[in-house]
């Protein structure tokens, strides 16, 4: 089983902060204990942004699971509109446009500046991959991004990336994904839990 959680809030609402990279506040330590409080992984996987991070290392330091940070459970880099505020995107008629055309498909229409929808969904392919890999160790616990969260439920359960808009991942939530290979060494996975903060 692997449980994918994003980090609490940081107090930016409204904004798309991919690589943008500011702390938890204090409601977002609050959101990440009540999905992590009296549970146990042996092992927590963390994108290295920072509000990912120190809440895993300190779950990890807590807990005595094994810590490793995964670059490929970064958000992805929205590029020319990382950091602003929806408000501000909107205001932008060349930005407005990139974006409803990025969530409309993905694949076909990369942000400007942005990371090729391809390349994340390799890298979010890779780190699933890996945590396939560790079967027999127990559960594993990711603390990442509702992006890469959604990419993972787009490549792990062969759903369509557009229509995973519609599933709410606000911070704090966590899905449980179980995660198998036919026989042919592909890999599958099923959603088994969604719990919101």
């Amino acid at each position: 089983m692997v449980d994918l959680l994003r980090h609490g809030t940081t107090g930016r609402s409204g904004h798309l902060d991919g690589r943008t990279d500011f702390p938890v506040d204090d409601d977002g330590w609050a959101q990440f204990r009540r999905q992590t409080e009296g549970r146990m992984w042996p092992l927590i996987v963390t994108s290295p942004l920072r509000r990912a991070r120190e809440c895993a290392e300190q779950l990890a330091h807590q807990t005595g699971a094994r810590l490793h940070v995964d670059p490929d459970w970064a958000e992805l880099d929205f590029g020319a509109l990382d950091g602003l505020s929806h408000e501000r995107i909107a205001q932008d008629p060349d930005l407005s446009a990139a974006q409803a055309a990025f969530q409309a498909d993905p694949s076909a229409c990369s942000l400007p500046e942005g990371e090729a929808w391809v390349a994340f969904e390799q890298r979010i392919s890779r780190a699933l991959g890996r945590l396939a890999s560790e079967e027999g160790t127990g559960p594993v616990l990711v603390v990442s991004h509702a992006g890469a969260m959604r990419a993972a439920m787009s490549v792990a359960c062969g759903i369509a990336f557009a229509p995973l808009w519609s599933v709410r991942i606000s911070h704090g939530t966590r899905v449980r994904l179980r995660l198998g290979s036919d026989a042919g060494g592909r890999m599958w996975g099923e959603i088994v839990e969604l719990s919101q903060a």
